[in-house]
Parts: structure tokens; sequence; C-alpha cells
């Protein structure tokens, strides 16, 4: 049935068909229609699409960390804020890409700069070397091989230390 009844109650009326309002559900009889594509259809195509720009987004994603080095090596006491919002704009854009292309490895201490970074400006104390780590962190993991995964791992352990130190995590159980 493409059609659902929703009762429209008539000022003291008994509930009747009579006083029932017919009210057509344009997306059900869409999804009854034959055609379109299957969700694997669409991913594959998807994918496909996200295929044909991956190398030029892997280049806005070297960029951002090379704006990212900068701004960090250049870092003072007390640091620019202008320099703080350029390292955390281009953490965001490291953690866009790095999730569309499954760069995990990325991601994750993209995300950690982040969070730390908000904590320095919700009042932890300043550490130009805590954000100088996390660079040094994703300069290393964008170089390494997805393969390597002994090495990807040592790295993220030492940033999980550096996030346990300023309070960004809970030190694992012992």
């Amino acid at each position: 049935m493409s059609k659902t009844k929703v009762k429209a109650a008539v000022a003291g009326a008994p509930a009747t068909d009579r006083n029932s309002i017919k009210v057509k559900n344009r997306l059900r009889e869409l999804m009854q229609q034959p055609g379109g594509r299957s969700v694997v259809e669409a991913l594959r195509g998807a994918d496909q699409r996200l295929g044909k720009i991956r190398d030029q987004c892997l280049d806005g994603l070297d960029r951002s960390l090379a704006r990212m080095t900068t701004a960090s090596q250049a870092l003072g006491q007390p640091p620019s804020p202008d320099l703080i919002d350029e390292i955390y704009a281009s953490a965001n854009e490291i953690i866009m890409v790095a999730g569309l292309f499954g760069f995990e490895a990325l991601d994750e201490p993209a995300h950690g700069l982040c969070e730390l970074i908000d904590r320095f400006r919700d009042g932890l104390p300043w550490s130009t070397e805590a954000i100088q780590v996390h660079v040094a962190a994703l300069q290393l993991m964008r170089g390494l091989d997805k393969a390597d995964e002994a090495e990807v791992r040592r790295v993220s352990l030492a940033l999980r230390e550096v996030w346990v130190h300023f309070g960004l995590i809970s030190p694992p159980a012992s």
C-alpha cells in the first residue's frame, strides 16, 4: 500500500474512515520503484571518484603538513595565536584527507594535536615541545609505508605517553 492514513480528529467526532485523510508517502513510492543503484554500486562509484582525486588530496595533505611544520618552528614564548590557529587548521585538513583515504596513522596524531591545542587554549600550561613532537610524529608517519606497522605502533605509543602526561587520556591499566 503506497498511502498511509493519518487520523485527523474532527472536533468531537468519532474517528472513522470518513474522518481520515490520506497522505502520500513519496519516499516510500520512490524506494519501491525498480531501477536505481545498489549500495554496493554507489560505494564502488564513490571509491572510483575518490581515486581520481587521490593524488591532489595527498598533495594538499603534504602542503598542510609543510605549513604546520613552518608554523611550529616559528612558535615563540608566548606563542602567536595566529601560528597556533595555522597549526590547528592544518591538523584539521590532515584529519579530513587521512579519513577519506584510510591513513589512520596520520589521523590519530592530528586528532591528538587538535585536542592538545584545545586544552592549551582552555588554560593548560603551554608546551611548544609537545606541539613539535606531534608535528615530528606526523612527518614521520607520512613518510612511513603503510606496511611498517611496527614503526607506526612505536610512534603511536610514544604519542600516547605525551597525551597521558598532559591529561588527554588516562594511563593504561597495569
